[in-house]
């Protein structure tokens, strides 16, 4: 007789247990889904900053470029799933977390300047 420590001891198989994100149909689904939110994404920022950049709008183009940055960490992310690669799904979210936090900041100090300015006239 073997320790359940040594060789875990199976139960039975549990129908309603859920899937891995890793697993065939969920992947590719996943993947498709989050394929749709970054063209979707992609199309709403290079619009975005195309409009910012004709009126000379900066928030515009800040709200653009992060956009674009959405559209690719999910990208990053869809690979992830459809791949079977955790590593992809963590870079998409170090990309993701730092570049929104660049542009938060980026965006703070326009609206800061803009303030100043509109105040002082």
């Amino acid at each position: 007789m073997t320790s359940g420590v040594i060789v875990p001891r199976r139960g039975p198989d549990h129908p309603e247990r859920m899937e891995s994100l890793y697993t065939a149909p969920l992947n590719e689904i996943a993947a498709a889904l989050l394929a749709l939110v970054g063209t979707l994404s992609a199309v709403r920022g290079a619009r975005a900053v195309a409009r910012g950049l004709r009126e000379a709008r900066s928030l515009e183009l800040i709200r653009g470029i992060r956009a674009c940055v959405v559209a690719r960490a999910a990208a990053a992310f869809a690979a992830g799933a459809l791949l079977a690669h955790g590593g992809l799904v963590v870079v998409g979210l170090v990309f993701l977390a730092e570049e929104l936090y660049e542009t938060g900041v980026l965006a703070l100090i326009i609206r800061s300047g803009e303030r100043s300015t509109t105040s002082r006239r």
